[in-house]
């Protein structure tokens, strides 16, 4: 999917910016071709900064049907089997629930509504979500929530307020940003704390990998990209005068309340333990070979990897969760790739590999995994690039773990050839090396060359 950065070759264009009404011509930052339309797949979308507000908008606005946007099985799939981000959602609606207390939870734009099943097992509290897509009424269905297919409108009903308001990824999809926020103002009792999750325009450059970039301009679905400074003035114009912004990820968490902000952090053991039993009780409960069972039992065991509870990931591993020898070369559709294997298939197939290096020592077991990790990654990259920002991530690592994981085998050379594919750290590999990544490839290779090939 081509993305062309601004090199001069477009005008500015004049309207109205949607967060800060500011008229000055806005630059043009950018170009790229429409991945939601299925009538006309890859047609330019056109995206220009605001330069008082620093906010990224689409101009002009694109057009989609979000009560048909995740219509196909597909979709559903491959958000319920691995993209949705259950863990990240209710670890950041609990930073807003004191232990052992009660209270009242709406989350606007719920989707499936993992997160909502979460937080009702996780605490006493009552929650409801409103989503009007298929995600939502499969949701009602499936995890038994309290779901209204429908979008939400401004309430009405002052005795019917909640004490948290959460709201991820949904915001940057509006046409009239002021007017949502109004909408979820008026949801959200007068003490209660309201919770965004939405890209940051400041990482919208040409420094961002591809597939993350792609995913943070969801070109055909968004509409508006905020800057941390757009966000806060909109919320503080909406009478949030406490606001706290976190940006250490692609997308920004946000934090706003009426009243001074109390949030309340738990240990990484305290949410494992609680995430580890809701995904036990939710799995227990999921119907044997759905897309649902199948996304439980996927993210259990990789929290359990993580976590280091090995006893738990041996216990909860099923065999469908890892290829050992891919077959990816006929591959020519998304479709094709779900109907082969699990949409987790390639990040289980890493952390399988992980278990066998760190747990069970099988070296040459967990090199065979994470080879045939890296190549359902670059697969998955291939035929889904706005949607595998996990598989980018992951690609290079399990190329690194490989190459670690011959290293105890003791097969240096071959382990120093798989590194060699590092090599091209500042050039045109994509997706590129992270970051974090490089200082422990580089202290393997100098470990590498000092080591002798075991006989």
């Amino acid at each position: 999917m081509s993305i062309r950065f601004n090199e001069g070759h477009w005008q500015p264009s004049t309207f109205a910016c949607p967060v800060c009404a500011g008229s000055a011509p806005k630059p043009h930052l950018l170009t790229v071709g429409n991945t939601q339309s299925a009538e006309a797949p890859g047609s330019p979308l056109h995206l220009y900064r605001c330069d008082d507000c620093l906010s990224l908008t689409y101009d002009p606005f694109p057009e989609i049907d979000y009560t048909q946007h995740t219509s196909t099985e597909f979709v559903f799939r491959e958000y319920v089997e691995f993209n949705g981000a259950i863990d990240l959602i209710a670890r950041n609606i609990l930073r807003a629930i004191p232990e052992e207390s009660h209270g009242r939870l709406l989350d606007i734009g719920c989707g499936f509504g993992f997160g909502l099943a979460a937080i009702r097992d996780m605490s006493s509290w009552q929650v409801k979500g409103y989503e009007p897509s298929r995600y939502g009424e499969l949701g009602r269905e499936q995890l038994k929530l309290d779901i209204v297919s429908a979008f939400a409108n401004r309430n009405a009903e002052p005795g019917d307020r909640f004490d948290i308001v959460h709201c991820s990824e949904v915001i940057e999809h509006v046409h009239d940003p002021r007017e949502f926020i109004d909408i979820l103002a008026s949801h959200l009792a007068d003490d209660g704390i309201l919770i965004l999750t939405t890209p940051d325009a400041d990482r919208i450059h040409r420094g961002t990998d591809t597939s993350l970039l792609l995913g943070l301009l969801s070109p055909g679905a968004h509409t508006i990209l905020f800057s941390d400074i757009s966000l806060v003035r909109a919320l503080k114009a909406a009478g949030f005068d406490h606001v706290e912004v976190d940006k250490s990820a692609a997308s920004m968490l946000v934090y706003a309340s009426r009243q001074p902000l109390r949030l309340f952090d738990r240990s990484p053991a305290q949410f494992a333990d609680l995430m580890h039993g809701y995904l036990e009780q939710a799995l227990d409960r999921a119907t044997p070979g759905t897309p649902v069972e199948t996304g439980l039992r996927y993210r259990l065991f990789r929290g359990a990897i993580d976590a280091g509870n090995y006893a738990l990931a041996e216990a909860v591993f099923a065999p469908d969760m890892t290829d050992v020898a891919p077959k990816t070369d006929n591959i020519e559709t998304a479709e094709e790739f779900a109907a082969r294997w699990p949409l987790c298939i390639a990040a289980s197939t890493y952390y399988l590999g992980m278990l066998m290096l760190n747990h069970r020592a099988d070296y040459a077991g967990a090199a065979q995994r994470f080879r045939a990790a890296a190549r359902l990654c670059r697969t998955k990259i291939r035929l889904r690039p706005h949607t595998a920002v996990v598989e980018s991530d992951l690609l290079w690592r399990a190329v690194y773990h490989e190459a670690l994981a011959l290293k105890y085998a003791g097969r240096t050379s071959h382990a120093l050839a798989r590194l060699a594919a590092f090599v091209d750290f500042d050039g045109a590999a994509s997706p590129r090396v992270p970051e974090n990544l490089r200082p422990d490839v580089i202290a393997l290779r100098d470990e590498l060359l000092g080591l002798p090939e075991s006989p």
